[in-house]
C-alpha cells in the first residue's frame, strides 16, 4: 500500500451508508462516549485516546483526549488503516517506519504523533465505522500488553452500545414526535370543524378558523394566509403571523407559487424560496419568506382559494406537513360550501342535526349547575347524539335535561370538575379518564360555548388502555420475577401486579391439594377494604367449581348469582367477597397443581385478552416458581455430594494413614498424603461455588499455603472460572511443582521466589498458558533417569495434555505448560 493511500473501504457506499444511519457526525460531546475515551487512556497509559469515524473525506471524533482537533482530512487518518482488519486491533509500534503511516502529515509534522493502537467499532452487520484508538507521541515497541488489548475491544464494543443506545432513543423520539404531531393535528382539525360549526356560515371567522387551526397542527409554520380566488388574482384572507399586515394583497395567478397551487390543484411544497421556479421573487423579502406549503381549496373541480402556511426559514416543512395542510384544505371546503348555503341550512336545521347524529365520535352539550354560591356542582345534558349512547352503553333518548349524577350515579368528581373549569376559564381541555361505574374509558375534548354551557367530543378508549396496562404488567412481571428468590416474593408481587392491572379486588395464588379437593392460598393481594383470605380452602364449600379444574380448563364465573355452579348457594363466596373469578390453572403432567385466582367484588364480564393475560402471569409465575425450587434443590443436592466427597477423602487419607504406618520410608508416605491435601483443598475452593467452577487464584492459594508462605509467591494474571476436572489437575500439578521448589529449588532457601503467571493466547485454538519461573535458589537439575511419580504428574502437565515445556537453569527452574482454554473453562449448556 503506497503512503497516504486510504484503503477502498472507506470510502465504501454500504459502510457510508450504515455511518449516515447512526446520525452520530458532527453532534455535540455526549458523557457516555467522553467517558470511554478517558477509560482508555488510563487503561493504555497515554495521552491522547480517540472515538474515530471514518466519514467519504474526512475523519471525525465523537470523543477526544489530548488531540486539539474535532476532525481531519482522510490523508492524515490512521484509522482509516484499521477498516481493513475489522477481526482485529490495529497496532502500529513505531508509526515513523511503517510504510502506511511514515508518510502521515500528523506523523511528520504536529503533533507528532509516534504509536497507534486502534480497536474497531464494527456493527452486528460486519460494517467498521471507525476505530476506539490510543496515541502516544514516543514508540512503543512492545505495543499493550493482553490486558490493554482485551480492555480496549472492551470499550470498543460499548462505544458501539453508545452508538446503538443513541439511535434506539433518537428512534424512540422520532416516533413519540411523529404521534405527538399525529394527535396535535388531529385535535386542531376537531377544533377547527368545532369552530366552522360555530361560524355558522359568516365567511371570515372560517377563513380565519383553518389558518389559525393549521398554523396549530404545524408548528413550523410562522405565517399564515387563505388567498381567496377572485378573477384572475388571489386576495390575501385571514393573514396571521408573518403576514399579518398583508390583509387584502392581490397576488396573481399567473408567476405565483399560490398561481401554481391553484392552477394544477394539486398540494405544492417548497422547499426553498429563493431556489424555486414559481416564487414572485420580489415579495420574498417583505414577507419574509423562506419555505412554505401551499393546499388548494376545491369544490368539485371549481378552484375557491389557497390555504398557505409559511417560515422565514428554508426547509421547514415536509411531506407529513404538506399532507396534514390538505386535510385542513378539506375542510375549509365544507365550510366554505356551508357558507353559501347558510340560508338554507339555518331555516331547515337539516344539515346540523345530520352532521351531529352522523358524528362517529361521541358529541354532548352540557350546562353547569351551579349551587347559590355560584359553585359549580354538577351539569345536565342538554343534547347528545346517538354514538354517545353507543359509545356509554345508555338510551340517549332518557338523559337530556337530567344531570350526570343521575344518568350515572357514583361518577368520578373529577368529571364535574374539569368541565367546570372549562366554563370558568373558557380553555379547552384534553382528557383521557375513566368512568369507574361503567368501567370504560374515554379520551376527547371538551370546550366552552356560550354562557354556561360547553361541548364534549370524544371516543371510547378502554380496549387500548387496559392493554397497555396489561403490557406493561407483563414487562413489570418479568423485572420482578428475574429479581426475587423466593417463591412466597414471587407469588406476591404477581398478584399485585394482576390485580391492579385489571381494576380487580383481589388476587393470588394457590398449591392445589389432592384432585382439586382443596387450595392452599399464599398470601394474596387486596383492594382497600377488601380482606385476605389466604390459608386452606375446600373448593366444595363454594359449590361445584372442580371439574373444570381438573381437565385443566380456566374456571369463569361472571356472577355468582347467576352462575349455574354457584347460584343455587352464592353465599360462601359473598361472604369472602366475591361476584365475579377467575381461576387459571397450572398443570404439570396432567394433573392441576396450582390456581391463579382473580376475584372481584362485583359481576363482571371477563375478557378473552383478559384471560391470555391471566393464561401468561400464571405461567410466568409458574416458571419463576419451579426455576427458584430447582435451584434450592440443587443447592441441597450439592452440599450433600460435596459433604460425601469430603468424608471420602477423609477415609482415603485415613486408610492410608493406617495402611502405611509399617512402611519405613516415611517421606513417600508423606508425599501421598500431601496430594490427598491438595486435593481436599481444591475440593474445598470447588465448595464455594457448588462444585460448578472455581475461580484460578483461589485454587493457586489454596494449594501453594500448604507448602509456604504465600509472600514467597507472586501471582499474576486475569483470575478465571475453571472447571472442577481443571482445579484438581491443577492442585496436583502445583503441589508437585512446589514440593520440588522446597526439597531442591528456590523455596529451599529463605530468600528464593517462586512466580507463577497465566494468560490466555487467541488463535485457531484459544489457550492458558501457566509459567512456573523458580529465582533465587540453588541451580536447577534435570531428574536422574526417568524420575519418580512426581515427576511424571509434572510432565503430564495442565488437564492431561503432557504440553509442559521444562527448562532447567542456573537461576531455577523454568516451566511453561499449555492446555486448550475449552478444557479449562467451565462449559455451560
Amino acid at each position: 500500500m503506497e503512503p497516504h493511500s486510504i484503503p477502498p473501504i472507506a470510502v465504501d457506499d454500504e459502510r457510508l451508508q450504515a455511518l449516515d444511519d447512526y446520525a452520530i457526525l458532527d453532534t455535540p460531546a455526549e458523557p457516555g462516549f467522553d467517558g470511554i475515551v478517558q477509560l482508555a487512556c488510563q487503561l493504555c497509559d497515554v495521552p491522547v485516546a480517540l472515538v474515530s469515524l471514518i466519514a467519504e473525506d474526512r475523519q471525525w471524533f465523537k470523543a477526544r483526549v489530548g488531540f486539539p482537533r474535532c476532525e481531519t482530512d482522510l490523508n492524515s487518518s490512521v484509522c482509516a488503516h484499521a477498516l481493513a482488519q475489522p477481526d482485529e486491533l490495529l497496532i502500529i509500534p513505531d508509526l515513523t517506519v511503517d510504510t502506511r503511516t511514515q508518510a502521515n502529515p500528523l506523523v511528520t509534522g504536529e503533533p507528532h504523533i509516534r504509536f497507534y493502537a486502534g480497536a474497531p467499532l464494527r456493527t452486528s452487520a460486519g460494517m467498521v465505522l471507525g476505530s476506539l484508538c490510543v496515541i502516544d507521541k514516543v514508540p512503543r515497541p512492545g505495543g499493550l500488553t493482553q490486558a490493554q488489548q482485551s480492555g480496549l475491544k472492551l470499550l470498543a464494543e460499548q462505544v458501539l452500545s453508545q452508538l446503538e443506545l443513541r439511535r434506539a432513543v433518537a428512534q424512540r423520539d422520532t416516533l413519540r414526535a411523529t404521534e405527538a404531531q399525529t394527535y396535535r393535528a388531529r385535535e386542531a382539525l376537531r377544533e377547527t370543524q368545532m369552530a366552522i360549526v360555530a361560524a355558522e356560515g359568516e365567511l371570515q371567522p372560517i377563513l380565519r378558523a383553518i389558518v389559525v387551526g393549521a398554523m396549530r397542527a404545524i408548528p413550523a409554520a410562522d405565517g399564515g394566509v387563505f388567498e381567496l380566488l377572485d378573477g384572475d388574482a388571489l386576495t390575501y384572507h385571514a393573514v396571521q403571523g408573518t403576514v399579518e399586515g398583508y390583509q387584502g394583497l392581490r397576488v396573481p395567478l399567473a408567476g405565483s407559487t399560490a398561481g401554481h397551487c391553484a392552477t394544477t390543484r394539486q398540494p405544492y411544497l417548497m422547499i426553498d424560496a429563493s431556489r424555486d421556479p414559481h416564487v414572485k421573487h420580489e415579495l420574498v423579502a417583505c414577507l419574509q419568506l423562506g419555505s412554505a406549503v401551499l393546499a388548494p381549496v376545491l369544490q368539485g373541480n371549481h378552484v375557491l382559494g389557497v390555504v398557505k402556511l409559511q417560515s422565514r426559514q428554508p426547509f421547514a416543512f415536509d411531506q407529513i406537513d404538506l399532507e396534514q395542510l390538505t386535510l385542513f384544505a378539506g375542510a375549509a371546503t365544507a365550510g366554505l360550501t356551508e357558507a353559501e348555503a347558510r340560508a338554507d341550512a339555518r331555516a331547515k336545521d337539516v344539515y346540523w342535526r345530520g352532521l351531529f347524529d352522523r358524528l362517529s365520535e361521541g358529541f354532548q352539550i352540557g350546562e353547569v349547575v351551579r349551587d347559590p354560591g355560584g359553585r359549580i356542582t354538577d351539569w345536565r345534558y342538554v343534547e347528545v347524539n346517538p354514538a354517545w349512547g353507543e359509545l356509554l352503553g345508555i338510551d340517549p333518548s332518557t338523559v337530556v335535561g337530567r344531570t350526570v349524577r343521575e344518568v350515572i350515579p357514583g361518577v368520578e368528581d373529577e368529571w364535574i370538575v374539569e368541565f367546570g373549569k372549562v366554563v370558568n376559564s373558557g380553555q379547552p381541555i384534553a382528557f383521557t379518564r375513566q368512568v369507574g361505574a361503567l368501567r370504560r374509558w374515554y379520551e376527547g375534548r371538551a370546550f366552552k360555548l356560550d354562557g354556561d354551557r360547553f361541548g364534549v367530543i370524544f371516543l371510547e378508549v378502554t380496549a387500548r388502555v387496559e392493554a397497555d396496562a396489561r403490557r406493561v404488567a407483563l414487562l413489570t412481571l418479568g423485572d420482578r420475577l428475574r429479581d426475587l428468590t423466593t417463591t412466597g416474593e414471587m407469588t406476591q408481587a404477581a398478584a399485585e401486579i394482576v390485580g391492579l392491572a385489571l381494576g380487580a379486588t383481589r388476587a393470588g395464588f394457590g398449591r392445589i391439594a389432592g384432585d382439586v379437593e382443596a387450595i392452599e392460598v399464599e398470601p394474596d393481594w387486596t383492594a382497600p377494604g377488601i380482606p385476605s383470605i389466604a390459608g386452606l380452602h375446600q373448593f366444595d364449600n363454594y359449590g361445584d367449581i372442580r371439574a373444570h379444574l381438573q381437565r385443566g380448563e380456566a374456571l369463569v364465573i361472571e356472577d355468582v348469582t347467576t352462575d349455574p355452579r354457584t347460584r343455587d348457594n352464592p353465599g360462601p363466596m359473598q361472604s369472602i367477597d366475591v361476584g365475579s373469578l377467575v381461576n387459571m390453572p397450572v398443570r404439570e403432567r396432567g394433573r392441576t397443581v396450582a390456581v391463579f385466582i382473580v376475584h372481584d367484588v362485583q359481576a363482571r364480564i371477563w375478557t378473552a385478552e383478559e384471560l391470555a393475560f391471566l393464561r401468561n402471569v400464571a405461567d410466568r409465575v409458574e416458571v419463576g416458581v419451579a426455576r427458584v425450587r430447582a435451584e434450592e434443590l440443587q443447592g441441597v443436592l450439592n452440599k450433600e455430594l460435596a459433604h460425601r466427597l469430603k468424608n471420602t477423602l477423609s477415609i482415603v487419607q485415613s486408610i492410608a494413614t493406617q495402611t502405611l504406618r509399617g512402611v519405613s520410608e516415611r517421606e513417600l508416605v508423606g508425599a501421598f498424603e500431601r496430594r490427598v491435601l491438595a486435593l481436599s483443598r481444591a475440593h474445598d475452593v470447588l465448595m464455594q461455588k457448588s462444585w460448578t467452577a472455581a475461580k484460578l487464584k483461589a485454587v493457586m492459594e489454596s494449594v501453594l499455603s500448604l507448602q509456604a508462605d504465600l509472600d514467597r509467591f507472586a501471582f499474576d494474571g486475569p483470575d478465571l472460572d475453571i472447571s472442577p476436572q481443571a482445579a484438581l489437575s491443577l492442585s496436583l500439578l502445583l503441589h508437585e511443582l512446589a514440593t520440588n521448589a522446597l526439597k531442591y529449588g528456590s523455596l529451599s532457601t529463605a530468600t528464593g521466589l517462586v512466580r507463577v503467571a497465566w494468560r490466555t493466547e487467541h488463535g485457531n485454538a484459544p489457550s492458558l498458558v501457566l509459567d512456573w519461573t523458580e529465582s533465587g535458589g540453588p541451580a536447577a537439575l534435570a531428574p536422574a533417569g526417568r524420575g519418580g511419580f512426581g515427576s511424571k504428574l509434572i510432565k503430564m502437565g495442565l488437564v492431561g495434555t503432557r504440553a509442559a515445556n521444562l527448562h532447567y537453569d542456573l537461576t531455577g527452574l523454568r516451566a511453561e505448560f499449555r492446555a486448550p482454554l475449552t478444557d479449562i473453562q467451565i462449559h455451560l449448556h
